[in-house]
């Protein structure tokens, strides 16, 4: 019971936005929760009782359980849970009480082979700046995937997603993510997408209306060609990551190191790297140059100040640099 809980208690809203987000319904031999952006369901085997729970006091009774509960309903409407001698007793709602939609009709196909990849390579490049909705998403279109932060625009190809234009939203990008083990069906129209697992568990989101700007799309899909001069070896890696961990906004990078600043500190560490033939360094702000370089195994540095095209197994876009 509490794997399953486990498995939900993402899609449980955290504040009581509207009726009965902050519950658990068990019916039909399901348990569901909404947070208002996602709606998740999973099997329920745990007896054959149906009601409206509150999340919050549900899982710290449980969570106090040292073995599998027994649960129940009394005359009173009241949930009791019972673990040896230890027993709790929440009080529920009407069913009525909760009434969001779910995936009944839904005509699921396999998921694409790459898609899940795919997904989890572009989350880094998903901005948290709400000010343009689609650059809060992954867009799924006509055979590709993008995502972009404003600054860096990463992108790939992915068979499957052919006939597919949709904008899937970061927590739903999120909640998949985590639970990957299973994953195995999906679906989507209009005004949804939804995700199944083998076990029959289901997660819905509602997706964002908007288009991703066809100009970076088109700069995504021009720098799978486009030419790169460097090569990204793990220990260019690991110096980007070391050094950008600490900056406290840009990474100077020089012929033979990088350097970045935090407070009074300067942290500088020693690796090769190309240079504009017009500059001593370039210059990249680090939260957003991390993401590429991890994602990328070349890329041509010298381009600064100009978009620096990357280019990996999986992804390549561009990344922006600073000047100063």
């Amino acid at each position: 019971m509490k794997t399953v809980i486990a498995w939900l208690n993402e899609a449980l809203a955290s504040k009581d936005i509207g009726a009965g987000m902050t519950y658990y319904r068990v019916k039909d031999k399901t348990i569901s929760a909404t947070n208002g952006n996602i709606v998740a369901s999973h099997p329920w085997t745990f007896g054959k009782d149906e009601f409206l729970v509150p999340g919050k006091e549900f899982e710290k009774v449980l969570s106090r359980m040292t073995e599998a509960p027994i649960i129940s309903l009394n005359k009173d409407g009241e949930l009791i849970l019972k673990s040896g001698r230890f027993r709790g007793t929440v009080q529920t709602l009407p069913l009525t009480e909760w009434d969001y939609p779910g995936v009944a009709g839904a005509k699921w196909q396999k998921l694409p082979a790459d898609l899940i990849k795919l997904i989890k390579a572009l989350q880094p490049f998903i901005s948290d700046n709400a000010s343009q909705a689609w650059a809060t998403c992954i867009a799924l279109k006509t055979g590709w995937a993008y995502a972009t932060n404003n600054i860096a625009i990463a992108g790939g190809a992915c068979k499957g997603l052919e006939k597919v234009d949709a904008m899937l939203p970061m927590w739903a990008v999120e909640f998949i993510l985590s639970r990957v083990e299973g994953l195995k069906e999906w679906t989507y129209n209009n005004n949804f997408i939804a995700f199944r697992w083998d076990s029959g568990a289901w997660m819905r989101s509602q997706l964002i209306v908007g288009q991703f700007p066809e100009r970076a799309a088109e700069m995504v899909r021009q720098s799978i060609k486009a030419k790169t001069t460097q090569k990204i070896d793990d220990k260019f890696r690991e110096v980007i990551e070391r050094i950008g961990d600490l900056a406290e906004d840009t990474v100077l990078i020089y012929a033979k190191r990088i350097e970045a600043r935090f407070g009074k500190a300067v942290v500088e560490d020693g690796v090769v790297c190309e240079i504009p033939k017009d500059a001593d360094c370039s210059i990249f702000a680090a939260k957003v140059l991390l993401p590429a370089i991890n994602a990328a195994d070349s890329w041509s540095p010298s381009t600064w100040p100009n978009p620096t095209p990357f280019r990996g197994p999986v992804v390549s876009g561009y990344v922006v640099g600073r000047r100063a």
